[in-house]
Order: C-alpha cells, then sequence, then structure tokens
C-alpha cells in the first residue's frame, strides 16, 4: 500500500498497472492525475499522481482522504 501523506505531496507517482494500491477515495478526488511516461520500467505507461500539494492548483477543495474538522483519518 502506498503511502497517502507522501503521495498527497506528490514525492512520488504510481504505475498504471498498480493503481490498486490508492485509495478508493482518490479516484473520485479532483486531484489526482495521470501523465504519460517516457521511458516504461513496468507493463504500464501511465502515472498517477497527486496535484493537491501544487502551490497553482486551479481548486482548493479539500481532497476526499484529508479528515474534515474534528474528524478522524478517512483512510
Amino acid at each position: 500500500m502506498i503511502n497517502l501523506d507522501e503521495f498527497r505531496r506528490g514525492q512520488y507517482s504510481v504505475p498504471q498497472c498498480c493503481g490498486d494500491e490508492i485509495p478508493e477515495c482518490c479516484f473520485t478526488c479532483a486531484y489526482l492525475l495521470y501523465t504519460e511516461a517516457e521511458a516504461c520500467i513496468c507493463d504500464s505507461q501511465f502515472y498517477y499522481f497527486c496535484a493537491y500539494a501544487w502551490p497553482d492548483k486551479l481548486t482548493h477543495t479539500e481532497p476526499p482522504c484529508l479528515p474534515a474538522p474534528g474528524e478522524g483519518a478517512r483512510v
């Protein structure tokens, strides 16, 4: 399983072939993006990444993986 905090900070991407390691809530999130890799090291040429940490993001919506104030972690 991926480290969700590191993934959310944009420290790494996940190959599409390993997409089952990404929590289900990420697939409903506006910040989950993908890019095509120039060099493939696995069966997939697309990689998922989280754009939540980008300073120039277009929306300031809280991602579904973050808890609402006063709640525990959602994932």
